[in-house]
């Protein structure tokens, strides 16, 4: 990260802030009030939806991994469509974003900095700085953001119309259900993927386990694990602090990242391209293991994980294929051995055994484990059945991957 001069990140004072303030309350008020009024299955269904999406798509990959860290290509197109969705999130312009988490990055890889900058406080007084409230350094370091974003057309019209940019959906939502999708899909959205940014940030810097440590470093990230899921992958955040420059967050097996699925299925279909790995970011000397844990290598070469990938997905393919008899051998502690029957059929025999970890399909000399061998035992059943499987392997395959689990 460059800068002008290092400035001073711990002396500054933390001013109420009316218009980052009144956006949150107004959306958490029309949330919880016209939330309770218009409540039907439908619009929340539509909530998780839309906010899914926009934390996936928009601060996940648009925002954070591609606008903040360069840590992908992709065409223009692509870029803007992901940056325009981390602008349906509602925290701000992607030019105020950028800015605000360069100072962050910037103080906390510092020996010290303020507490606002640091999550340093208790959690009902950062809650209140966040949400309510912007810090005003007396003497801020000069970050300057790079001429191709700042000076991009599109990107300064975003700045100038943030706000505005979540009227358009919301008209469309208006279209689609009245004011019912407009709170749900709009405001509780917003309110929600906003709070939902302070917590993580909270706890992040606070609570959680830790892989590596960066000396002299006044913060350490944290990873919270039970919120990988709902954070698309982003709640790694000591994997993220060891290794900002990285695609993927999740780096140690049973570390769900759904981003960097989604990247990596992006980069089959061609669409996205330099997925940088810890192996290809810069070596930091500062960086050492915590509580004894060995240091993180690079999690594998993107050449070899589509190789893998490629390898399950064919060898799934063929069992779907040829529909034969096969045995699925497993613990069966999820399902029972009964239930493994019915989900099954007839054309796949169902053995448990206890000293397996995972379940695992064989059909000749083909085997495939996990979630994937569960999918293609029911696939197996008909045509319909072998249709729904085809359409879930890409996923159930990719959650193998994470895991790292694997058999031949």
């Amino acid at each position: 990260m460059q800068h002008a001069h290092g400035g001073n990140v711990v002396l500054g004072k933390v001013r109420w802030s009316p218009v980052k303030s009144l956006w949150w309350t107004g959306m958490a008020c029309i949330s919880l009030i016209g939330g309770w009024v218009t409540f039907s299955w439908t619009a929340l269904a539509l909530f998780l939806l839309a906010t899914a999406s926009v934390l996936l798509f928009g601060h996940s990959l648009g925002s954070h991994r591609k606008l903040i860290h360069d840590s992908f290509g992709c065409p223009k197109w692509l870029e803007y469509a992901l940056v325009y969705a981390g602008v349906q999130v509602g925290l701000a312009g992607p030019l105020g974003l950028l800015a605000q988490h360069n100072l962050r990055d910037y103080a906390q890889r510092q020996p010290d900095c303020h507490e606002f900058l640091r999550h340093g406080n208790s959690f009902w007084q950062d809650g209140w700085w966040q949400l309510h409230c912007d810090l005003t350094l007396d003497d801020p370091p000069v970050l300057p953001i790079p001429a191709c974003i700042s000076e991009d057309p599109f990107y300064r019209f975003l700045e100038r119309t943030w706000m505005l940019q979540q009227i358009p959906p919301a008209l469309a939502l208006y279209a689609l259900g009245g004011w019912a999708f407009v709170i749900w899909g709009a405001c509780a959205r917003i309110a929600a993927s906003v709070t939902g940014h302070w917590l993580i940030g909270y706890f992040a810097h606070n609570h959680g386990n830790m892989h590596q440590v960066v000396d002299g470093a006044a913060v350490q990230g944290h990873n919270v694990r039970f919120a990988s899921l709902l954070t698309m992958g982003e709640s790694w955040h000591n994997n993220h602090h060891a290794w900002p420059g990285s695609a993927r967050l999740g780096l140690y097996p049973g570390e769900w990242d759904p981003g960097w699925w989604v990247l990596v299925l992006l980069e089959r279909a061609g669409w996205v391209w330099r997925l940088r790995l810890p192996a290809d970011c810069p070596s930091r000397p500062e960086l050492r293991s915590h509580d004894g844990a060995g240091p993180l290598t690079a999690p594998g070469s993107r050449a070899s994980m589509v190789a893998t990938l490629r390898s399950v997905m064919t060898t799934s393919a063929r069992l779907l294929a040829r529909r034969r008899s096969a045995v699925l051998q497993g613990p069966c502690i999820a399902l029972s051995e009964r239930w493994l029957r019915r989900l099954a059929g007839q054309p796949v025999s169902v053995v448990r055994t206890q000293g397996q970890a995972r379940l695992v399909l064989h059909d000749g000399k083909d085997s495939v484990c996990g979630l994937p061998a569960l999918l293609i035992a029911i696939g197996s059943r008909n045509l319909l059945a072998a249709t729904g499987a085809i359409v879930l392997l890409p996923l159930a395959t990719m959650c193998e991957l994470v895991r790292g689990q694997f058999q031949a």
